[in-house]
């Protein structure tokens, strides 16, 4: 209920952002030509010459205000940590607005007036933010577009709820049109289809206990007929890590429970970003690649591509590629090697490896061995973020808690990798890597590919 009209207000908010972002370019403009003669002696083109840019401006503040999952929470503290998040988004987005005007090679945009853009655009997004949220406000109290709620107590829940309950999040959700209109206890049903019966009601909430919901159904049906909806919060499974969705199969109504991202417009997204991003990947690296397999054949005898075997989400085995790094024969000793130098029994990472070729240490110092990796992610094996790809024999030594590490696709890069890298234990890696998991955004998979640039240039980490 109040995370699906979060979403729909956000879709406004986004709107109304992109239309004062609009403005702000109108604004640097006018102030260009009316400040600018008086320094460098000329104005700009008629505005007609730049009135395109409006098209790439609003897709990318949008796509940005989106990705950075803006306006979800409208509390009076979120305001403040938005204001942060509106800097990160201008600055991103004015630079996206460069690339464009770099990829069409326009000449004729003054970066005086990109330079006012920017600051007009990040101080109009501020303030849409503020008026959208009293104008938010102003409309629901006026009655627009409100949905009025009774809430049903079960016995005793102090010792469930804490401080914090059902009553206190609708009571602060007055601005997405939220309004608890009656409190009645559960043993009172009369008095429930009785009020629902005279006066307006949109919802009622069950807010009982696991072992209560069969002393309900009875009112649930009569609700049903009257055509109210009913919703009962899902606390009775006590999950540590889980988000909840609802679905139908069938005629059967049905709760899931999950832990690994199960958006699947924002999945499509990221699924659209490796496609792209692994496809320009290929076609950059196309000739050093060429060149890296050349050396490969001279340095050591042996393939010029190592192909194992991993294991993908939820336990699925693909074909993993990277350059030879190591001699023939290497994976031979691996066994006996993590008997005598791993730690944890599961993995092995040696500082002067005696497997690795002269021109491996250069390409893992580098991690140009990872360059055939962007065909795994092409064919859909892996991804350009997420936990790095296990072996088998790793995946068989896992606890249960370290094998939810493998419940979303594997990645080229991930969070551990900006933070540390081989100096990381085992531990570390997969506390970071569900970590990821249960963080998970667009805008967490920008930042860490990011991050991996300079990771990879200054090699922090690598072995």
């Amino acid at each position: 209920m109040l995370s699906q009209r979060s979403k729909i207000l956000a879709q406004y908010f986004y709107i109304f952002s992109v239309i004062f972002v609009c403005g702000a370019f109108f604004l640097a403009f006018i102030t260009y030509n009316l400040i600018t003669p008086f320094v460098i002696g000329y104005k700009l083109y008629s505005v007609s010459y730049y009135l395109w840019l409006l098209l790439p401006i609003t897709a990318i503040f949008y796509f940005m205000l989106f990705l950075f999952r803006m306006y979800l929470n409208l509390s009076a503290e979120s305001f403040k940590s938005d204001i942060i998040k509106l800097f990160e988004i201008t600055v991103i987005s004015v630079f996206l607005i460069y690339a464009v005007l770099f990829m069409f090679k326009v000449t004729y945009v003054s970066r005086l007036f990109i330079g006012y853009f920017s600051v007009y655009s990040f101080l109009s997004l501020i303030i849409a933010d503020y008026t959208g949220r009293k104008l938010a406000v102003k409309l629901k109290r006026r009655g627009y577009s409100v949905r009025n709620i009774v809430l049903v107590k079960g016995d005793d829940l102090s010792s469930q709820r804490g401080a914090g309950g059902i009553k206190d999040l609708l009571v602060s959700s007055e601005y997405l049109g939220i309004k608890l209109v009656k409190e009645i206890n559960k043993k009172d049903q009369n008095g429930l289809i009785d009020y629902v019966a005279n006066n307006p009601v949109d919802e009622v909430i069950f807010d009982i206990k696991g072992d209560e919901i069969a002393d309900i159904k009875e009112v649930t049906l009569l609700l049903e007929e009257k055509g109210i909806t009913v919703k009962i919060p899902t606390n009775f499974i006590p999950f540590k890590y889980s988000k909840v969705s609802f679905e139908k199969v069938g005629d059967f109504p049905v709760i899931s429970f999950y832990t690994s991202p199960e958006d699947d417009i924002r999945l499509f997204a990221k699924r659209l970003i490796d496609i792209a991003g692994s496809l320009s990947a290929v076609i950059i690296f196309l000739l050093p690649a060429l060149i890296i397999g050349i050396l490969i054949k001279i340095d050591s005898k042996g393939s010029v591509l190592y192909k194992s075997k991993r294991i993908g989400k939820n336990g699925r085995i693909f074909t993993f590629y990277k350059f030879r790094t190591m001699y023939s024969g290497s994976d031979e000793l691996r066994e006996e090697l993590i008997k005598d130098f791993s730690k944890d029994g599961i993995e092995i990472k040696l500082k002067n490896d005696p497997r690795i070729t002269k021109i491996g240490k250069i390409l893992r110092k580098t991690s140009l061995d990872e360059i055939p990796q962007f065909y795994n992610v092409l064919r859909g094996d892996m991804s350009l973020v997420g936990p790095r790809p296990p072996m088998p024999d790793e995946v068989k030594k896992y606890s249960i808690k370290q094998r939810r590490r493998i419940s979303m696709k594997p990645g080229i890069t991930c969070l551990w990798q900006i933070s540390g890298r081989s100096m990381l234990s085992f531990e570390d890696r997969v506390e970071l890597d569900l970590k990821y998991i249960d963080n998970w955004s667009l805008k967490l998979d920008f930042i860490i590919l990011l991050k991996t640039i300079p990771a990879v240039l200054f090699a922090k980490g690598a072995l």
